[in-house]
This record gives structure tokens, C-alpha cells and sequence, in this order.
């Protein structure tokens, strides 16, 4: 019996979802694609964020060196088949086993407070390529990159949504592939402004909190009091007007609240949420900025910047594999109860990661959190997940 180690625990909890009988086996060409099929290709690239690997060759070279690996991912591969599988693959199916996955694991991912539900904020982020590397990442004269568009959801920190372009794709128009969901609140940077992203979320039933666009024409219906905003606030509210917008409804009230930051940069922002403070209002758009501590983690931590493969398919299908990978660490996090954070987590099971759950050290936090981690797994394989 192969001992369990960091990495195979954490493909076993992929396993658990069922991405191959649920998504991959539904492609008609899957039966052919004997040599790596969608979950070991999910798999590889998951254990590729782990490693400290930063190669095809590396990857093959491990695995082809670790039992437990071969076990957990049901065999060895070549380069020639790593790179073909990454080719290959099309990137709905991995979307949709990653959204398989968060169906199956978000309710185990610790969320922030109530004051947080339902909203998310929708943001790009350039991932700088080269050219010679990588020719249809065309960005500038002389320079690449491709683009990566998320919706991230607020309150437990994960990305419910992704589009995957190349990086002169304007924002907006990844926006027009995104689904918005009735009653949640979306937040936007000022790229994002347009009429019929406005008339689609109203259509969905959908909030927005929106960087007013200089130059856009309005009209002030009324103005409200401006309250003294706290000194926690960050901020000094400068007004809070109901306007209307020629050329978009003009039955349509909406809000428009202006603040001012210690740095005197004056904000303007667009809403529908009526109802809301304008401190609220002006405080929602100020913590959007916080998105990018998240690029950052998931940049920094999973090798988004450094893809596996070279092909237009390759890059995007390693990001959602890299989602997934995020997401069960999460889980692990709170269900292994770790006390240390999420980013010691992480780390610790990238430095141990081929390492026997059993050879850890004894009585180490680490150890006793994927042990506890392992038994939940355990209980609840043939039966769908439950908060612990």
C-alpha cells in the first residue's frame, strides 16, 4: 500500500468530485486519449503549482521518480504527452470541472463576514509573455501578453467566473461572456463602463458599484447630504447626487457618490444601490482595490506566470487548474483546522509536498491538520460534503 503523501491527498480530493465520469468522459475524442485523459492532465497541473519544478521535463522527471505521484495519478506520461494533452484540451471542459470541483468543496472554504455576501468584484490581469515564445499573445509592437478576467467572490475569496483572452481584449469586452447572478453586487474599475454592461446586469436582476467614467454626460435629479465619513472610513465623502444618464434610461435613477483619499485623489462612483450609505457606497468601490493582493497570491504561489506549455490552450487550462488547486487548499485550511494561515499552509505543502503524510514530524501542526484532513476524506468519499 503507497503511503500518503502532501500531493496525493490532495489529488485524492479531486477524485472525490468525479471530473472524469461527470465532465471529460462526455467528450467524444476522451476514449482516445488514453495515454492522459482530463483529470490526470488536471492533475499534473496541480501537482506542477506544488513542485518546485518549473519545466515539462521536471514534472515528467518527478513523477516518473515518486510512486505515491503514479499511484495518485494512475500512471507515468512522456513530455511529448504532456505537451499534446495541453494542447489538446479544451478549456470549457476544465472550467467545468473546476466549477464541479467548487460545487462539490465551496461550502467547506471559510467565509468573511455577513456584511460580504453577495458581492464580487470583476477584474483583469495582464500576464507578460514573449513574443518569440509565444506568437499568438500579440500585446504590443514588440512585446506579449495574454489576459486573465475573474469574477471573485468576496466573501470567501475564490473566483467564481473566468475568461481567458489576449491581453489587447478590452475589458468590457470579456465582461459581455460573464454570467451575472440576481441580487449580487458586482464590482467595477471605470474600463468596465457601458451602457449595455449597465442594461445587462439590470436584466439579470443584478447590483453594480462602478467607476464613473470621466467625460459621460449626467443629470443631478438630487442632491443628498453628505455625512462626515468615520475616520476608519480611509476617506472624505464630497457628495452623493441621484442622477440620470442621457443615452442610457432615463427613468433609470441611479447614485453617484464622490469621495476624496488622504492622497487628495478625487473617486466617483456609479451605483444602483439605492438603499446603501454613501459611506458604504464609497467603501465597497475602496475594498475592490484589495483584489490585487489576490492577483498576487495567485500569481506568486501557483506559477501562473510561468506556463507548462506554449500553445493559446495551454496557459488558460493551467490557470483553472491552479483555481482548483487553491480551492482545496482553502478546504484543507479550515477543515484540518491549521491555525498558522492559509499562506503557511500553502507553502508548507509546497516544501513538503512529496513527503509521507506519516514521515511529518510528529505532533507538527501541519501534520495534524492533513491527518485530520485525510479521516474527513475518508468519511465522506461516498457521500456528497458536509460542513464539518
Amino acid at each position: 500500500m503507497q503511503s500518503i503523501t502532501v500531493v496525493s491527498l490532495l489529488l485524492r480530493a479531486v477524485e472525490r468530485a468525479r471530473t472524469q465520469e461527470q465532465v471529460f468522459d462526455k467528450d467524444p475524442y476522451e476514449s482516445r486519449r488514453t495515454a492522459c485523459q482530463g483529470e490526470m492532465l488536471l492533475k499534473v497541473l496541480m501537482v506542477y503549482a506544488l513542485l518546485k519544478t518549473r519545466s515539462q521535463r521536471g514534472v515528467v522527471k518527478t513523477i516518473g521518480e515518486s510512486q505515491p505521484l503514479q499511484a495518485a495519478l494512475g500512471g507515468t506520461l512522456t513530455r511529448s504527452t504532456l505537451s499534446n494533452a495541453l494542447q489538446q484540451r479544451d478549456l470549457a471542459e476544465m472550467i467545468e470541472a473546476w466549477q464541479l470541483v467548487l460545487t462539490d468543496y465551496g461550502p467547506q472554504v471559510a467565509r468573511l463576514g455577513k456584511k460580504f455576501a453577495r458581492i464580487a468584484a470583476v477584474d483583469a490581469s495582464l500576464i507578460k509573455l514573449s513574443l518569440a515564445a509565444f506568437a499568438w499573445a500579440q500585446y504590443r509592437e514588440t512585446s506579449g501578453a495574454a489576459k486573465m478576467h475573474v469574477v471573485l467572490e468576496w466573501a470567501r475569496q475564490i473566483p467564481q467566473q473566468f475568461v481567458f483572452t489576449d491581453g489587447k481584449v478590452a475589458d468590457v469586452r470579456a465582461a459581455a461572456r460573464m454570467v451575472w447572478l440576481e441580487h449580487w453586487t458586482y464590482l467595477f474599475d471605470r474600463g468596465y463602463f457601458s451602457f449595455l454592461l449597465l442594461r445587462q446586469l439590470r436584466a439579470a436582476g443584478a447590483h453594480f458599484v462602478l467607476r464613473f467614467k470621466d467625460g459621460v454626460n449626467y443629470q443631478i435629479v438630487e442632491r443628498r447630504a453628505v455625512p462626515v465619513a468615520p475616520r476608519s472610513a480611509g476617506l472624505e465623502l464630497c457628495s452623493d447626487e441621484l442622477v440620470v444618464l442621457p443615452g442610457y434610461d432615463e427613468e433609470v435613477l441611479l447614485r453617484l457618490v464622490s469621495y476624496r483619499l488622504p492622497d487628495g485623489k478625487l473617486i466617483r462612483v456609479l451605483t444602483d444601490r439605492l438603499e446603501l450609505s454613501a459611506v458604504s457606497v464609497a467603501q465597497l468601490y475602496k475594498a475592490r482595490w484589495t483584489i490585487e493582493n489576490w492577483w498576487r497570491w495567485i500569481k506568486r504561489l501557483y506559477k501562473v506566470k510561468e506556463p507548462l506549455g506554449r500553445s493559446e490552450q495551454a496557459l488558460p487550462v493551467q490557470i483553472v487548474a491552479a483555481f482548483v488547486t487553491d480551492l482545496l487548499l482553502r478546504v484543507f485550511e479550515r477543515v484540518g483546522l491549521f491555525a498558522g494561515g492559509l499562506y503557511q499552509l500553502v507553502t508548507s505543502c509546497q516544501e513538503q509536498s512529496l513527503v509521507a503524510v506519516r514521515d511529518l514530524s510528529p505532533g507538527s501542526e501541519l501534520r495534524q491538520a492533513l491527518e485530520a484532513v485525510q479521516d474527513w476524506l475518508a468519511e465522506t468519499e461516498a457521500q456528497p460534503t458536509t460542513v464539518p
